[in-house]
């Protein structure tokens, strides 16, 4: 009996070992959740693996729907406001979301465009993100330069 228990336990083991094989790194931009102005960066990179089957904007999508796994950090897109699909255009890629996301507004909305587009914009071929809900572009061809990623605070004209 101890010995088939010891081998029950070592092929559980296996199992899951091998299930970390199949899987892959995405670097996904978050939310940083203590964001206060001035205090350091909005949004920072959070590498998340995910399913290794996936494609590359697959694999990225999934990632900015996930929670994150550091405390400080937070997901930019609530439950209702989630990646739901994509379709790549040229450069272009017109990401799908839930209709949640049209209710974001200010530095919300932008720091969910910002998350989405920086995370897209970093699969090689996509140059630009296009934010659509229901049919209704809400956030049109973003590319990582139309976001201020330092802080300008001492900048003076």
């Amino acid at each position: 009996m101890k010995k088939a228990l010891v081998f029950l336990l070592a092929a559980l083991a296996l199992m899951l070992g091998g299930c970390g094989m199949d899987m892959q790194e995405v670097t996904v931009w978050r939310a940083v959740a203590d964001f206060a102005l001035g205090s350091g960066p909005a949004v920072t990179a959070e590498v998340v693996r995910v399913d290794g089957a996936l494609g590359a904007i697959d694999a990225a999508a999934e990632a900015l729907n996930t929670d994150p796994g550091d405390a400080e950090l937070s997901n930019p897109l609530p439950e209702d406001a989630a990646v739901l699909g994509w379709e790549l255009a040229g450069s272009e890629l017109r990401c799908s979301v839930a209709s949640g996301y049209a209710a974001l507004t200010g530095r919300e909305r932008t720091t969910a465009d910002c998350c989405i587009t920086l995370t897209f914009c970093a699969v090689e071929g996509v140059e630009s993100v296009s934010i659509y809900s229901g049919g209704v572009m809400l956030s049109a061809a973003m590319e990582p330069e139309d976001f201020i990623l330092a802080d300008s605070s001492g900048i003076t004209e």
